[in-house]
């Protein structure tokens, strides 16, 4: 049975106590171009459907790129002053809060999970420690960090 994405994007939304959850992942995995966020939750329109992004633009082309979580706890008219415009999520979906995670496969970033808040509402001051419990048993074909290359014990 294939992962339904919505339903544990409207779980974890509800288990996150955040108002956005969505994923967006590139149409070439190898080439990591045409990013767009497929599954979402709590969105306000639908103009997340309109949004195109490159590798290392946006919040899910920069966390793709890097392939480290974002975090921003107040998002303010300093915080990105002029480049707003360049974080088309943050603007269609008013948000004010964000925690974008890498999500891997094949080691490599194949997709973001972000999620968010609206209203100045504050995320959990243990948030990325919870998205990581989260994650730790995967995310359907996904994991929540890179298992090849991550600390391993040294065996002797």
């Amino acid at each position: 049975m294939p992962f339904d994405f919505q339903y544990h994007l409207n779980q974890l939304r509800t288990e996150m106590k955040v108002d956005f959850a969505g994923i967006a992942m590139p149409a070439d995995l190898i080439m990591q171009n045409d990013i767009r966020w497929l599954h979402v939750s709590g969105a306000d329109n639908e103009r997340y459907q309109r949004i195109h992004l490159q590798k290392g633009k946006g919040i899910a082309g920069i966390v793709m790129k890097s392939g480290r979580n974002w975090l921003e706890r107040e998002i303010n008219n300093q915080t990105f002053t002029e480049d707003l415009f360049n974080y088309p999520i943050i603007r269609s979906e008013k948000l004010t809060s964000f925690l974008a995670v890498p999500l891997w496969k094949y080691n490599r970033v194949a997709g973001v999970l972000l999620i968010g808040n609206r209203a100045h509402r504050h995320l959990a001051e243990q948030i990325e420690d919870d998205m990581e419990h989260y994650l730790a048993e995967g995310f359907g074909p996904f994991y929540g960090k890179d298992v090849f290359n991550s600390e391993q014990p040294v065996l002797k």
